[in-house]
């Protein structure tokens, strides 16, 4: 790295300030200093936001991986820290408050690939770095104001668990499933997660039946569209959540129309609590491949750091892996609530 950052004790008070605007500016504000502060060999100040939007589950992980990279790096980094809440208006106002305190770089998940995009090129032409993470803005703008996304590889986090669900029927003897799906389509991430769960069944499967596709990663809104949807059609005989709050949403909705052991249910990312539905539920739930967001957070914060110092990004991708969970393997789904007993994914 060109810059060597050294830590020091206390939190330097240009870092005081800006909490201070933060703290006047955000309706509901959540910035956080993390690690010690710090200053670059030549005397700058280095100061990281970070925007999520939740404050559970995936983005819990992505903020203890934002807290925990900053501090494997041996380095003073403050961070500002802000749930937008899926709020354009909300991520713009934060968005502007870093601009105006002249953060050092800008690491964010957008709330929106084209209403966010106003907000990132102000970021863009104040000369701060912006890095997303999971998703981005639409990929024309991305190219001209975003330096480099930490992901995974969205068609194959979706693809995975599509053939895995194609080969379910495939082995019953079903060759026309009907599927509900509850989506995300609103981020292009999500999008791509959809599409390749759809092909991979479909490889399977070309009968398959798309009986229902809806709106559903809301954790309070989730389980009453699939609720609904199973309702409507009770011949649904899978459900698919392309988010952890979707599949979680399936799960509780099957339960709810009583169809245990009719509708069976497969998604994308994991928690806590969809690691326990696979021992409570093992009728219901059967896969899901899981992003690993504290590792996707880590990754955020090496490029970021790269950024600041200056450095060209050779790969604007910056690719994490995941990992599959299946019903039948206990012993993987054990050891990985053991190591997440702190309740973050």
């Amino acid at each position: 790295m060109a810059k060597r950052i050294r830590l020091r004790a206390v939190v330097a008070p240009a870092f005081i300030g800006l909490l201070s605007i933060l703290l006047a500016a955000c309706s509901s504000p959540t910035p956080a200093p993390s690690g010690s502060g710090g200053e670059t060999t030549d005397g700058k100040e280095v100061t990281i936001g970070a925007l999520y939007l939740d404050a559970q589950g995936f983005y819990g992980g992505i903020k203890k991986g934002i807290e925990d990279g900053a501090k494997e790096e041996g380095q003073g980094i403050n961070l500002l820290g802000q749930n937008s809440g899926g709020d354009v208006a909300q991520e713009s106002e934060f968005l502007s408050t870093l601009i105006s305190g002249k953060v050092d770089a800008i690491i964010t998940s957008p709330v929106s690939a084209e209403a966010s995009v106003a907000g990132i090129k102000q970021a863009f032409d104040a000369g701060i770095p912006v890095i997303c993470y999971n998703s981005c803005i639409n990929k024309a703008d991305a190219e001209k104001y975003i330096y480099a996304l930490v992901t995974t590889d969205q068609d194959k986090l979706g693809y995975d668990v599509g053939i895995i669900a194609g080969n379910y029927f495939k082995d019953k003897g079903i060759s026309a499933p009907r599927f509900g799906i509850l989506n995300c389509d609103v981020y292009e991430a999500c999008l791509e997660r959809k599409a390749g769960f759809k092909r991979g069944v479909e490889e399977i499967l070309p009968g398959v039946v798309w009986a229902a596709d809806q709106a559903g990663f809301e954790p309070d809104k989730s389980t009453a569209t699939a609720t609904t949807m199973l309702t409507g059609d009770d011949k649904i005989e899978a459900m698919y959540g392309t988010t952890d709050n979707g599949t979680i949403g399936a799960i509780q909705g099957v339960v709810a129309t009583q169809r245990s052991g009719k509708t069976v249910v497969f998604g994308n990312d994991i928690s806590v609590q969809l690691a326990n539905y696979f021992k409570t539920n093992p009728e219901i739930l059967l896969a899901t491949n899981g992003q690993l967001p504290q590792i996707m957070g880590r990754e955020s914060v090496k490029v970021a750091l790269k950024a600041i110092a200056g450095e060209k990004n050779d790969t604007y991708l910056v690719t994490v892996p995941t990992q599959m969970f299946k019903v039948e393997d206990t012993a993987g789904l054990d050891a990985w609530l053991t190591e997440h007993a702190d309740g973050i994914p």
